[in-house]
């Protein structure tokens, strides 16, 4: 299809997976950061999805003002213990062109024989592209003890990351490059408006981020990232991010991190172009 995002490979039985079912559910923001789920019949080529909506739905209009968003396939198990599924992130744009969307109003059509074609006029076919792509499977772990812990794990596998294709002969150079920051309770790394200069790697403790003053923000762990998306769009941070707690970093400046990014994707040159590509981000028309 015209301006799709490069290609994404996927482990074949994750492939055969999207192939086999029909429902995501997609979770979309708002500008303000107000949430919301809806389920939606889906296609693929690949590892890019489409779906349809109508245009007055909450989800077109989240999807006007903020493109990230995550979604879910999964089997509809009745146990734990058979519990698989597809979780990801991306972008989502809108398709604008004649050819684009009878392409994929022919994908709905081989997929799902059963539906009326009706009027795609009153319709409108989205591009949501994956940044990441994790597959859970708990059927290797049928029968296991849980460690007499309330709850159960999903056990979940990364299947591809837009950052997972660093080459090895880059790790030194990663690793020499992070530098540690130490905060307290209330300090302040990033704000909101501010430049998108560090990539942001939690160690320990926790940070708050929050795109409206005064609400709730999204809190993170060990383990979790922050600032990619800005510093790949060259966007100012749409965040302030605080310490809750006695908390460890490790930054990479951005610099660092777009080059090594660039590397990745095997260029140096024309980086902006080729990752919103990679992200399903370049304009059409």
């Amino acid at each position: 299809m015209t301006n799709d995002p490069l290609p994404v490979e996927l482990p074949p039985h994750v492939q055969r997976f999207m192939e086999s079912h029909g429902t995501l559910t997609l979770a979309t923001a708002s500008s303000a950061a107000v949430p919301h789920a809806a389920t939606y019949l889906y296609v693929n080529d690949g590892a890019t999805l489409y779906f349809w909506t109508r245009p007055d739905t909450t989800t077109t209009h989240h999807v006007e003002q903020n493109p990230s968003v995550a979604f879910t396939i999964e089997d509809q198990s009745s146990g734990i213990t058979g519990a698989r599924g597809v979780q990801g992130r991306g972008e989502c744009a809108v398709l604008l062109r004649a050819d684009d969307i009878a392409q994929v109003a022919r994908l709905f059509g081989e997929k799902f024989p059963d539906l009326s074609p009706g009027d795609t006029l009153s319709i409108s076919f989205f591009r949501l592209s994956p940044s990441e792509v994790d597959y859970i499977d708990n059927s290797a772990t049928r029968g296991r003890a849980d460690g007499g812990e309330f709850g159960a794990d999903f056990h979940k596998q990364r299947a591809y990351s837009v950052f997972g294709d660093l080459p090895r002969e880059d790790v030194d150079e990663l690793v020499a490059r992070l530098q540690t920051v130490r905060l307290e309770p209330g300090e302040v790394i990033a704000r909101a408006g501010g430049p998108a200069d560090k990539f942001l790697i939690v160690v320990e403790g926790r940070i708050d981020v929050q795109t409206v003053p005064g609400q709730e923000g999204q809190s993170l762990g060990p383990g979790e990232l922050f600032g990619e998306m800005t510093i790949l769009r060259d966007t100012p941070r749409r965040a302030t991010v605080t310490a809750t707690e006695p908390t460890t970093l490790l930054t990479l400046d951005r610099d660092t991190f777009r080059d090594l990014t660039a590397r990745a994707l095997g260029t140096t040159t024309d980086f902006d172009a080729i990752i919103r590509r990679r992200l399903g981000l370049v304009e059409e028309g």
